[in-house]
């Protein structure tokens, strides 16, 4: 039996709990029992010994409600230690391949010398309204590649990426007393009310549409942020030829930030 690894509308990436039980070689008349073993039993996750928790290891599926077999997405760290914890012959096989996942698409972030430098360089990049525009281009062709629809594109965008809708930006600034015309874009409207929160958003952009976790682009975004911050950046619209006050940064690195979805 296949293990598919799937990414959630979260950006998280998940099994599926059916599919899990079959890769275990496990008859699917024990599955409603140990499902619910499963999400009641302790283990040794990466934060500590606990019991899973709804939402952050699992979730159901709604499309499932009413019938025979409830399915559940796990993320990959519930998934291995399910199987590290069963004693199915094939455990050793499976959390292996759950494991060399969560190596190739981790969690949490970790980085190198070397990987910090090539972040500090594409967080002076980002400060460029191109390579924002374009990272957004490539999280949305990743993004819809990986769906049937982009239609929740939006909402996800809106929930875990930028936080805040249009309306809220407007009512912060009528707050400040700062006038905006109506036609200002959300771009514009986030440069008003805190500028090196696009730089955040364009590095999660960028790590998100090769593939990295949702999570783990967030932890970089956030991380860009702050070295933004240190770093006393300011926005620049390099597509009106605005570069007064681009920061110096790698050539190599802006064109690749400038690349648009193919």
């Amino acid at each position: 039996m296949e293990l598919t690894i799937r990414t959630s509308r979260k950006g998280t990436r998940v099994i599926k709990a059916t599919e899990l039980h079959r890769a275990l070689g496990i008859s699917d008349h024990h599955y409603q029992t140990n499902i619910r073993h499963w999400l009641k039993d302790i283990y040794q996750f990466s934060d500590g010994i606990r019991k899973p928790a709804g939402m952050k290891d699992y979730a159901r599926s709604p499309q499932s409600r009413g019938a025979l077999m409830q399915e559940y997405y796990l993320s990959l760290e519930l998934g291995k230690v399910i199987a590290l914890a069963s004693k199915s012959k094939l455990k050793q096989a499976i959390a292996t391949k759950l494991s060399k996942e969560e190596d190739v698409y981790p969690e949490q972030v970790q980085l190198s010398t070397t990987e910090t430098l090539e972040l500090l360089e594409q967080v002076k990049a980002m400060a460029r309204i191109s390579c924002q525009k374009a990272a957004e281009s490539r999280h949305l062709a990743h993004y819809s590649r990986k769906r049937d629809t982009a239609e929740y594109w939006n909402f996800y965008r809106r929930e875990q990426i930028v936080g805040c809708t249009m309306a809220d930006l407007r009512e912060q600034l009528k707050m400040r007393g700062q006038k905006i015309a109506a036609k200002a874009d959300l771009r514009e409207l986030i440069n008003r009310v805190d500028p090196y929160d696009l730089i955040r958003i364009g590095i999660i952009d960028h790590y998100a549409a090769m593939g990295n976790t949702l999570p783990y682009a967030q932890q970089l975004g956030n991380l860009a942020k702050e070295l933004a911050k240190q770093l006393r950046l300011e926005i620049v619209d390099d597509q009106q030829g605005d570069l007064l006050f681009a920061p110096i940064v790698d050539a190599e690195v802006v064109r690749k930030l400038q690349r648009v979805a193919a």
